[in-house]
């Protein structure tokens, strides 16, 4: 009788990690969340999130784990960040070009005027911090990568036929820099 409850429950487990693998996770970028259609799945389950984080870009499997593994390390780290609502530590995560771009008050002004609370100010990278990216992100989970670039990766919850990016990185000197993408025209 254990052995047959066993092997159920054996089964059971393999199911549902099978399927817990294939499902997405959450990921975040810039000034607002994106949903964009998912890449193909391929018909080998064992590597499906790979091929997906890849796309075309030449990227190893063995540098495909550790980016992602870097990168969920650095999310983690954000999470508390944004948790505390630390702003000076957040800033430090942040590429130059976004320090650039999100300090500037017409681009925190067009910013405010797509938001869905009307009236908000963003006059500050701060206020962006407070008011946009951390009530963007909290509560998500995020478990895969998309590649642009070996240098550049969007982290995206998966679902079925879309990905909803929740940040953009950048390897800058080896380390992964936290990219707010510029607002579309």
């Amino acid at each position: 009788m254990k052995t047959i409850i066993l092997k159920t429950l054996s089964a059971i487990v393999c199911v549902s990690v099978f399927f817990i693998s294939c499902s997405g996770t959450k990921a975040e970028g810039g000034s607002q969340v994106e949903n964009v259609p998912a890449a193909e799945t391929p018909s080998v389950p064992g590597d499906a999130e790979y091929q997906r984080s890849k796309g075309n870009v030449d990227v190893s499997e063995e540098e495909f784990t550790n980016d992602k593994k870097q990168i969920l390390i650095t999310i983690a780290k954000l999470e508390a960040i944004m948790a505390n609502m630390d702003y000076s530590g957040w800033y430090s995560y942040l590429d130059e070009e976004s320090i650039e771009y999100w300090s500037k008050s017409v681009n925190l002004k067009r910013a405010a005027g797509r938001l869905p609370v009307k009236g908000l100010k963003l006059n500050s990278l701060s206020d962006y911090f407070k008011f946009v990216f951390v009530p963007a992100r909290a509560g998500r989970t995020i478990d895969e990568i998309r590649y642009e670039t070996k240098d550049t990766v969007k982290v995206v919850q998966f679902q079925e036929d879309t990905d909803t990016i929740y940040y953009n990185f950048n390897r800058i000197d080896g380390k992964w820099k936290l990219h707010l993408p510029a607002l579309d025209d």
